[in-house]
């Protein structure tokens, strides 16, 4: 079987498994570069540990960033445990080292950014403006991703319980709640919206609303803020504050019903927003034993 063929089939494979189109084209852009350094004719057999360093070094010689080299070999890592599984290789994928990139404090948003936002959301369109205020009010209050956003149908939503239903990545099925001023801001939308539709949100000609849409969105919203804005900060704002408020609340954060709001597979993945939230945590505490020494501070 030639390497073209397995790539074909790992796609496929993806495909079936129901993965998001976003995931699917990094598959294909990622390890298409892989396949083609290797030789798409190359024979299984000949896929050796050897050819596939050769490969990762060039990579490392690439004049690209650490984080995009951890991608690209992340990707080939998961291709190569796939056809490992699938038809054996002849060494162990999973001693492929993802090389680690530096880890960057995520910052949140201060409450006056985020009334800022909202009141920086305004279109010439009554119902659209209703439309976004209700996008990123959910994005923000359930850390939905843009598919997810997307995808949302009338029937999944509950505003009198505050909840809704979300297909993520694979069509994994989750349910998670909404605050009451998110569910202000849907019941708003739907009052206004002029479309009669299967999906909560549409687009301007009452088309099923896509992510490309939604990057439109918040790019124009961008624009008007002094500070960085996307669907992806505000989804990194919800786990970082959740845990936050969590803490405040508990003493305590629990990092598996976070992992389970936010739809991963992998807890690491969710590790890294309770990082931060530490931080954010140990910051705002400012405990300094000298000055309780030496001022009398608690």
């Amino acid at each position: 079987m030639e390497l073209q063929e397995i790539f074909e089939n790992f796609m496929s494979a993806k495909r079936l498994a129901g993965l998001a189109d976003k995931s699917l084209y990094n598959y294909d852009l990622f390890i298409h570069s892989f396949v083609n350094f290797i030789g798409s004719q190359t024979s299984l057999s000949d896929l050796t540990q050897e050819r596939v360093n050769r490969y990762i070094s060039m990579l490392y010689d690439k004049p690209i960033s650490r984080a995009t080299l951890a991608t690209y070999i992340r990707n080939l890592k998961v291709f190569l445990r796939w056809i490992e599984k699938k038809y054996g290789l002849s060494f162990s994928a999973r001693e492929i080292v993802i090389p680690r990139t530096p880890k960057k404090l995520l910052r949140i948003y201060s409450d006056d950014e985020i009334v800022l936002i909202f009141k920086t959301i305004k279109v010439e369109s009554p119902w659209l403006t209703a439309r976004n205020k209700a996008i990123v009010s959910v994005m923000l209050d359930s850390g939905l991703r843009q598919n997810e956003v997307c995808t949302i149908k009338r029937c999944d939503i509950s505003l009198a319980d505050r909840m809704v239903k979300v297909f993520g990545k694979g069509s994994k099925e989750r349910i998670v709640p909404l605050g009451s001023l998110s569910a202000h801001y849907i019941q708003d939308y739907l009052n206004l919206c002029p479309y009669d539709s299967i999906r909560l949100f549409v687009s301007r000609t009452g088309k099923e609303l896509t992510c490309n849409a939604v990057k439109h969105m918040m790019f124009s919203i961008q624009r008007k803020l002094p500070f960085e804005f996307s669907s992806h900060k505000l989804r990194h704002n919800f786990a970082t504050n959740y845990c936050i408020d969590q803490y405040e609340k508990t003493g305590q954060i629990d990092i598996y019903k976070l992992m389970l709001l936010m739809g991963h597979e992998d807890i690491e993945t969710t590790r890294v927003y309770l990082h931060h939230a530490n931080q954010i945590i140990v910051s705002k505490m400012n405990i300094s034993h000298l000055d309780k020494v030496f001022f009398g501070e608690n």
